[in-house]
């Protein structure tokens, strides 16, 4: 039995069959394939980024510079063909479509399709001025190049962003949230790299050098510059929004739905950009502070001095012993592990006292875990909920204008901007009966206990949105969108 959109689903598997055939390139036969999918993702690339270089001369230009790239020789009439060869079908003067004959599930014949791999870009041709033809991607292309990034991710986070430009900008609202999915599905990842590179280097610090797959060789400048392009690619495609107020509701309500996707994929964005500029400053420390962490490596290993060397020379004195030693091994329950931070911290000596006939012990001080300081945490967020209750919104630019000593607090400790960020994150509402762990709801009770005040916000939504505003939040290398919590009714 034949299924319903057999026909369908064929033309997308022609037009990649048919891609680099029909061409007599010689000895370049066998890479036609693979030369013509790379020249139509060079010109999609051009056309994700506006850059109207998309003539056919630019095509020779680029199918040349592939052939070279490949270590491979072509000559002039070689690079023509390929060039031509995707452009049209046979005969490049009659310019005519490609062509094929399709089974149809329900006539159950076949029937012709025609398709193009380029289609004429008349926006950017300018005819008139005697412009040379200026070519796009037809649907099918696209098609094709979607089906290869879905499967490799061969794009970077850049070109998405483009591309999700363009689909904002031609009201594609679908596919642009589609896009914006595959935008915010892109960054958890790189988020959830950034932290397990953070614990790497902390455990070992020597992973700094080994592991460059996380940014490569990028300068910090480099990485801030790189983040503030892709923040002002979010920033023009939120400026879309107030261009679609004539819109019919239906096709404006989809669009009010993917502006807040895209809303959430800026803050997640921001979260990210967060997270790499703390590790580049941990990396630094380390450097400038630690460095013989670089070259001191340990020699003891448990096989050798533990198990030869100990227990099958010594034996143990009960079997319950060696469960002890193998537990922690096999254990699928982590076991507590000492922060590198007490390692570089300043230690107070263990005193030691011998005894006679006693074996050798050892006295240990009480280790004291370094614990959230929420005093200070109510201390700064007392401002913050004063706004809320007078003003009903509170903007994160008003830290900017903090003297040194009052930023110095907030940067003591991490949680101080994790959990604005929080708030800006996910909507919530305060609760003060709130049970649970969520630390959004910890602040708010004791906030409550501190001022009678605040208890006015119990049952309050607390929402965040971006401010239009060039200016943003930069405190040394920390940088965050200008955001704004504000108060709704629950």
């Amino acid at each position: 039995m034949i299924e319903s959109g057999f026909f369908n689903r064929m033309k997308k598997f022609q037009t990649i069959r048919m891609l680099g055939t029909g061409m007599d390139l010689g000895n370049l036969n066998e890479y036609a394939y693979e030369i013509c999918f790379m020249l139509i993702q060079s010109i999609f690339t051009r056309e994700l980024r506006e850059n109207p270089n998309r003539t056919r001369d630019d095509m020779l230009f680029i199918t040349d510079k592939i052939i070279r790239d490949m270590n491979l020789e072509a000559n002039r009439e070689i690079v023509e063909r390929i060039v031509d060869g995707t452009l049209w079908y046979r005969d490049p003067n009659k310019q005519e479509a490609f062509s094929t004959k399709i089974f149809h599930e329900e006539s159950k014949t076949k029937e012709d399709y025609t398709f193009r791999y380029f289609k004429i870009d008349r926006e950017n041709s300018n005819w008139e001025q005697g412009g040379s033809t200026v070519y796009m991607l037809s649907e099918e292309s696209q098609e094709m190049i979607f089906i290869t990034r879905e499967i490799l991710e061969e794009f970077g986070f850049d070109l998405e962003q483009f591309y999700t430009l363009q689909l904002i900008k031609t009201g594609n609202f679908s596919k642009a949230r589609n896009s914006i999915d595959h935008l915010i599905s892109r960054v958890r990842v790189l988020i959830n790299r950034e932290k397990d590179y953070r614990r790497d280097i902390i455990r070992d610090p020597q992973n700094i050098f080994f592991d460059r797959s996380i940014r490569g060789k990028k300068t910090e400048d480099e990485i801030k510059e790189q983040f503030e392009d892709e923040q002002k690619v979010f920033q023009n495609m939120l400026s879309w929004r107030s261009r679609y107020d004539s819109l019919p509701d239906e096709k404006k309500q989809e669009a009010e739905k993917m502006f807040d996707n895209l809303e959430r994929a800026r803050v997640l964005h921001d979260s990210l950009a967060n997270h790499v500029m703390q590790n580049l400053a941990l990396e630094l420390e380390i450097r400038v502070k630690y460095p013989e962490t670089f070259w001191n490596v340990s020699n003891y290993s448990f096989k050798k001095d533990i198990w030869q060397n100990h227990m099958v020379k010594n034996g143990l004195r009960n079997i319950e012993d060696l469960e002890k030693v193998v537990y922690p091994l096999f254990s699928p329950q982590m076991e507590f592990i000492y922060p590198l931070d007490w390692a570089w911290a300043e230690q107070r000596v263990q005193s030691r006292k011998k005894q006679r006939n006693v074996i050798e012990s050892i006295e240990y001080d009480e280790w004291v875990f370094r614990e959230t300081d929420w005093d200070l945490i109510e201390n700064l967020y007392e401002e913050i909920f004063i706004g809320l209750l007078e003003k009903g919104r509170f903007s994160i630019l008003e830290l900017n204008l903090k003297e040194e000593e009052e930023k110095e607090k907030w940067l003591s400790q991490r949680e101080n901007i994790d959990l604005f960020m929080m708030f800006v994150i996910s909507d919530i509402t305060l609760d003060f009966e709130y049970a649970g762990d969520d630390e959004r709801m910890k602040l708010f009770k004791r906030l409550c206990n501190r001022d009678e005040r605040f208890k006015s916000l119990n049952n309050k939504m607390i929402l965040s949105k971006i401010e239009e505003s060039e200016e943003v939040f930069s405190w040394n290398e920390l940088f965050i969108s200008p955001y704004t919590i504000y108060i709704e009714e629950a």
